[in-house]
This record gives C-alpha cells, sequence and structure tokens, in this order.
C-alpha cells in the first residue's frame, strides 16, 4: 500500500494508548470456563490480547473505515481472543452452538470450506460482543472508531491447536508455500490431512470401544465413551445395573442417544455447582429428556428420598463457621541502643521519638484525622486500622503499637510494635514488625518476607543505634591496631546480630559480590568486617580456618559456631530467586549468588521465629 494512504492514526503510538484491563480477562475467562466445566467438557483455554505490532499491521493491511473499500463499513474485531481447545472432533460444533447462547448475541462464525481437493487446518472462529460492563473498561482515545467492542472466540482440537498460526503465517503471511513449492505445500496439506484423520478416528475409536462395552454388558464403561465428558469416579448404582441387564434394548437408548443434547443440558443448568458429574446423573439427565423410563425415574427418587432423610436425620445444618485464630509471622525485630555520644539522653529520645511519630501519623493521618501534629499520646480504632502511642518525655518512654489490613491481600493483617525507654545501659530500641493472617493461608514454600519500617533506618542514618557497637551500612575494615575491637565485638554475649567476615587476597571475587552493597542491604542488622591481609593469618588461626582463608567470608551468628565459606564454595553456589508478585524466576551463579543466599539467610535468622513458623506469643 501506497504510504501515503496509509490512515495517519494507524500508528504504534496510538495503539499503544490502548489499555485493556485485567478483569477482561478474568471475567471472560470465568464466564466460558463455569460453562466448558458445567457442561463436561475435556478442554483447555488460553487468552490473549493482540500484540502492538500485530495489531498496527492489521489496521494498515484492512485499512478500516476508508471509503470505496470492502472495509468502509468495518472495524477490527479481534483486539481480545480466546482460544478453546478441546480433545474430541465432534465437540467443535456442539461447542459452537453453546457458545451462541452464552452472551447477548449468538457469534458470527468463519469457518474452514474445505473440498475433495485441498486440506487445511480447521479453523472454527466466532465474533461475539463484549458484555458492555467489560467493554466499558478498556481504554482506546485515538483508535475507537476503529477497533469494535467485540472478542474473538477459536475454537480448535488439541490435534489442531498451533498449526493455524503456522499455516496462516507460512501459507499467508508469507511465501513459503508460494509458486515452485508446490511439493512442500503437498507435503503440508497432508500433514493437516493426518491431523484430521486422527481426530476423527479417536472419536470412532472410542465409538467403536463403548459399542464393544454394549455388548458386554459394561454399562459404565459403554457410558464414558459414548458420552466422552469429565466424569468422577462414582460406581454405577447397581438398581440402574440391574435394569440396563434385564432391558438391553433401553441400554441401547442410552449408547445411541445424541450427546450434544445431553452437553446442552449441562450448560444450561443454571444453579451455582452444576450437576456432579458421574455415569449415574448422565443416565437421570438422558432419561429424563430421552427414554422416561419408569423404573429408572423411581430409583433416582428413591436415592433423592434417602438422601434427603440423612441430612434430616444428621442434624449437621451449621449456622456459622466458629472464628479462628489468626497465625502471626514475624518479618524484622531489632533490639539495640539509641547512640547518645553525640546527644544528651533525653534529646536523643525525642528525636527518636519524633521520627516513629511521623511515620506513624504519614501512615494513619487520613483514616484518624484527629491525630495530634506533635508527639502525644493518642488511642484510635475503626475497621481494619488501630493507632496506640504511649508518651511520656519525663521518663523517656515512646510506644507504637499499629494495626492495618493489607491493601493487596484481604486476609492479612500488619502489626508494628516500636518501643524507646531508658533504662540502666541507655535508650533501649526494639522493634517487632508482624502479619496476622489465616494459619491455612500461610505458604511455608513462599519466599521470608522480609520488611523493616522506615522509621528503624531514619534512626539509624540520623541518631545512630547500636548492637554493642554502632551499626552502620558501609564496611568496617580491621587491621592488626584494631582486631582486638572486632574480637571483643564477636565475643560479647550481647551481641544481638552477626559479624561477617571478609577475607580476599583476590580482589576479583569480592568486586563480583559488591561488598558495599551488601553492607548497604544488611548493615544495619549485621556488622560487616573486612580483616586485611597483615591480620588474616592471625584471624584463621583464632578461629580455626583451613587452607584457602586468604579468600573466605565466615559469619558469626550469636550463639552459634562461625560459619566459613571459602571463595571455592562462592563461585560454585547456586542460587533461585522467586519474585512471587512479579510472577519471576530465575537462577543466579556464582558470587552474586552466594551474596543473595547470605542476605536470605540473615534475614531468615532474623526473623527466626517469624518466617516459616509461627511467632511465640
Amino acid at each position: 500500500m501506497d504510504n501515503k494512504k496509509i490512515n495517519p492514526l494507524f500508528t504504534k503510538e496510538n495503539v499503544e494508548k490502548i489499555v485493556v484491563p485485567d478483569i477482561v480477562k478474568v471475567d471472560l475467562l470465568s464466564i466460558l470456563e463455569e460453562k466448558l466445566q458445567k457442561a463436561g467438557f475435556y478442554y483447555r483455554v488460553a487468552y490473549r490480547v493482540k500484540a502492538v505490532d500485530s495489531m498496527v499491521n492489521k489496521l494498515i493491511f484492512k485499512d478500516y473505515r476508508r471509503k470505496g473499500t470492502e472495509n468502509e463499513d468495518k472495524k477490527m474485531q479481534d483486539l481480545i481472543g480466546i482460544r478453546i481447545m478441546l480433545y474430541f472432533s465432534d465437540d467443535l460444533e456442539i461447542c459452537m452452538r453453546l457458545l451462541d447462547t452464552l452472551f447477548v448475541e449468538p457469534g458470527k462464525w468463519e469457518t474452514t470450506e474445505n473440498n475433495e481437493y485441498e486440506f487445511k487446518a480447521m479453523k472454527v472462529n466466532g465474533i461475539f460482543k463484549l458484555p458492555a460492563y467489560l467493554s466499558k473498561t478498556i481504554v482506546n482515545p485515538s483508535l475507537a472508531d476503529y477497533v469494535d467492542s467485540t472478542f474473538e472466540v477459536q475454537v480448535r482440537t488439541n490435534s489442531f491447536e498451533g498449526w493455524h498460526e503456522i499455516e496462516h503465517d507460512l501459507r499467508y503471511k508469507g511465501s513459503a508455500f508460494g509458486i515452485g513449492n508446490e511439493a512442500l505445500a503437498r507435503k503440508m496439506n497432508s500433514i493437516l490431512a493426518t491431523l484430521e484423520l486422527c481426530d476423527d478416528s479417536i472419536v470412532q475409536l472410542l465409538e467403536d470401544l463403548g459399542h464393544q462395552h454394549y455388548k458386554d454388558k459394561l454399562w459404565c464403561d459403554m457410558i464414558r465413551c459414548h458420552y466422552r465428558l469429565k466424569l468422577d469416579n462414582t460406581p454405577m448404582y447397581p438398581e440402574i445395573e440391574e435394569i440396563l441387564n434385564r432391558d438391553t434394548e433401553l441400554a441401547k437408548q442410552f449408547y445411541r442417544f445424541d450427546r450434544g443434547k445431553t452437553i446442552a443440558q449441562l450448560w444450561n443448568n443454571t444453579s451455582d455447582k452444576g450437576v456432579q458429574l458421574n455415569v449415574n446423573n448422565i443416565i437421570r439427565i438422558v432419561n429424563q429428556i430421552g427414554p422416561n423410563d419408569e423404573r429408572l425415574k423411581e430409583v433416582f427418587a428413591k436415592r433423592d428420598r434417602a438422601a434427603h432423610q440423612e441430612t434430616e436425620n444428621s442434624g449437621r445444618r451449621k449456622r456459622f463457621e466458629p472464628f479462628k485464630t489468626l497465625g502471626r509471622y514475624k518479618v524484622f525485630q531489632a533490639q539495640t541502643y539509641i547512640e547518645t555520644a553525640n546527644l544528651k539522653t533525653e534529646d536523643a529520645f525525642r528525636k527518636a521519638a519524633g521520627y516513629i511519630y511521623s511515620w506513624v501519623k504519614s501512615r494513619f493521618n487520613e483514616v484518624f484525622s484527629d491525630i495530634p501534629e506533635q508527639v502525644a499520646g493518642y488511642s484510635g480504632s475503626t475497621p481494619g486500622y488501630s493507632v496506640l502511642v504511649d508518651y511520656d518525655e519525663e521518663k523517656c518512654y515512646f510506644k507504637e503499637y499499629t494495626t492495618h489490613f493489607d491493601t493487596r491481600i484481604s486476609s492479612r493483617i500488619w502489626i508494628s510494635e516500636a518501643v524507646v525507654k531508658k533504662d540502666e545501659k541507655g535508650l533501649l530500641f526494639t522493634v517487632l514488625n508482624e502479619y496476622a493472617e489465616p494459619k491455612e493461608r500461610y505458604r511455608d514454600n513462599e519466599n521470608i518476607l522480609f520488611s523493616r519500617p522506615n522509621f528503624y533506618g531514619e534512626i539509624a542514618d540520623n541518631i545512630g543505634i547500636c548492637d554493642v557497637v554502632r551499626l552502620r551500612e558501609s564496611v568496617h575494615h580491621v587491621d592488626t591496631e584494631n582486631a582486638a575491637e572486632m574480637d571483643s565485638l564477636i565475643a560479647n554475649p550481647d551481641r544481638k546480630f552477626p559479624v561477617i567476615v571478609f577475607m580476599a587476597a583476590d580482589k576479583e571475587w569480592t568486586e563480583k559480590f559488591d561488598v558495599d552493597y551488601f553492607s548497604y542491604l544488611v548493615g544495619y542488622y549485621a556488622h560487616i568486617m573486612f580483616v586485611e591481609k597483615a591480620e588474616s593469618e592471625a584471624f584463621a588461626h583464632k578461629y580455626g580456618l583451613h587452607a584457602g582463608y586468604e579468600d573466605s567470608i565466615t559469619v558469626f551468628y550469636p550463639g552459634e559456631a562461625p560459619q566459613t565459606s571459602y571463595k571455592s564454595d562462592i563461585l560454585e553456589t547456586r542460587f533461585e530467586v522467586i519474585k512471587l508478585e512479579q510472577k519471576k524466576y530465575w537462577n543466579e551463579f556464582g558470587c552474586r549468588a552466594y551474596r543473595r543466599q547470605l542476605v536470605s539467610q540473615i534475614r531468615e535468622k532474623n526473623v527466626a521465629y517469624g518466617a516459616g513458623k509461627e511467632t511465640k506469643q
């Protein structure tokens, strides 16, 4: 097409402005799958929004709405596409008819027109109007006149899945089967013919097998082979089996009955749960719309009365489920002291209380509009939120206890508690961050949740927090002159956080590990040390490191024996990275993998009674 004639609106920029929200996918699939499941189809389903480049190309190629062309009154109709893959070829026509009853208008269908000389991939495509409430959610500021509020449903057999795109791209978009490639085109047609034959042969095979089961009086297997629905393993009622054994002509009626009518009856069922799919209920439904045998009707009537009586006698009408306690899971905890080397105790207290109070106020001021501007005692509660602040400036005592529900996970409640108080050693600063949710929801295989409140970092940055010595987001270098200080810290029984000691004769691996970034990540809940070469042998001798100590990382967790990893261990580390919210997964190797592993381990230790275990109360 001449570039001058291309509609100036058909650009990538305009297409990229189109937004189809997730609710369209969720609701359309829900509407379709509810019916497909009720009807008992063996199926798979896929959803897509047309890719930007593909959409631009189609708009240009079809030249929608241009006067004097065949598409003058047409719009693009397949912005949204759903593909239903069925396992049996005779289900295609049944499904197509039933889909016509599902939406406000029947679909406009396009099907493959094969002839005796040519085979093509079987195609059953239908265009349906989107439900009005969903079409209103789609944002399309520039191309609304060219893109219809419709979606395409493609119905395929499982065998042909994928061949449609391949054939379409190679045969029509490209020239793979053009002039000079007739022999290859013939082979392609042969493959498609074979697939069609396979689909038909499977159906015929199952029908033949069903007929054999009829002759052998294997009624349950006969029903399964003929109706080919996703039935559970409930055995056939003995009373039904006895009736069919005595009356094989009645059994033949069930074998020969139009399965499409049975599927339609299941599809059109309007109850919330639908019919339990088993051989007995298939017999019940077919008998209602077909043979209408009185003996079978009596069997089901007796069964229904017995089930009703059992329910009445059991008296198990539960009106209310009892409430259950929530599991509580820690995501951060710290017990430190606020540094007072450069501030009076009272000034450090007021400053720390101010940081915590500012955090509380910024999080909750829209929920509790009466929270005081300045630090003060406060109590407020409303569904989903609570705030408690206890403040005594004279005694240097401050406590916050807040709760709020998670806006993304409705069953989760977040709990924050922080206390600053004066004791005989100074200003004790304790922090506990945790969440509560139903115990059955907690996923032990989920990545450890770790969430440090912002005010903890602000106090560490602007005042200082101490775990025996001040914690810093930087590396502390150790040589002969200050080695005794490091040894004293490692041995101190009051230490709450780990000491991580690096030694590196080969700086290349530590550069890949990025010790500075590691310190930034964990420096406020771990002590990061780098022992210089002159002191490394003495350190190795003191703490029992073996050959290879020159390039190693040793971790001293409080109350545990030291754990040393040598360069060979570090370079061979593999770590699985899982981002659940972003639905991403990948593997890392070597130094970066070890860094991730070590950060994860430090955080797991921090929440030792929280991640994967219920908080001890």
